[in-house]
């Protein structure tokens, strides 16, 4: 596997480590992400990295002075997480747990990121986040899977399909509620 660095903000250039149990958003696809949401959002937004594996996004969004939060079960992502946050010098918040339990009691944020093992149904995986997730008004829920699936639209979510090679990044920007 290739080198991970983080693209920008004060850590970028330093090398991530990655646990056995990671399958890393490509760079590609990273600075395309990134270069979507610094759009909408920049530092001091809020970013909720589910299934967070190396921390590839969540790293990377703390190294551009957002506020992260990164859940993972995986106890070596974990361990790792917190290696890279530390020798990055990066504010996070990093839990041990589940991630759609996690949402079931999460706070709103600006940005979730998630990027489900691909071993899981990740049609239900994205509904069920989405049926939970607390979105700041104009926030937005990312799913990133391979291009063999291809994710519904959801009532109250507007759907925007980003496509790089192998892999896509469904945006499910929270539509405006009518008063």
């Amino acid at each position: 596997m290739p080198e991970l660095r983080i693209l920008g903000g004060h850590a970028k250039g330093r090398s991530l480590r990655i646990p056995d149990s990671a399958r890393p958003t490509p760079a590609r696809v990273r600075k395309s992400l990134f270069d979507l949401i610094t759009v909408h959002f920049g530092a001091g937004s809020s970013l909720l990295d589910l299934c967070a594996g190396a921390g590839a996004v969540g790293l990377e969004a703390a190294s551009r002075d957002f506020i992260v939060t990164m859940v993972e079960k995986n106890a070596q992502a974990i361990a790792t997480l917190e290696r890279n946050k530390r020798e990055l010098k990066v504010e996070a918040k990093i839990i041990r747990g589940d991630a759609l339990t996690f949402l079931e009691s999460a706070s709103h944020f600006d940005i979730v990121f998630i990027d489900p093992p691909y071993t899981e149904n990740l049609e239900q995986f994205t509904k069920k986040a989405l049926a939970l997730v607390k979105l700041e008004p104009e926030g937005v829920l990312i799913s990133q899977h391979p291009i063999q699936i291809r994710l519904p639209e959801i009532p109250g979510f507007t759907l925007e399909r980003r496509v790089y090679g192998s892999n896509v990044l469904s945006l499910y920007w929270l539509e405006e509620q009518e008063l």
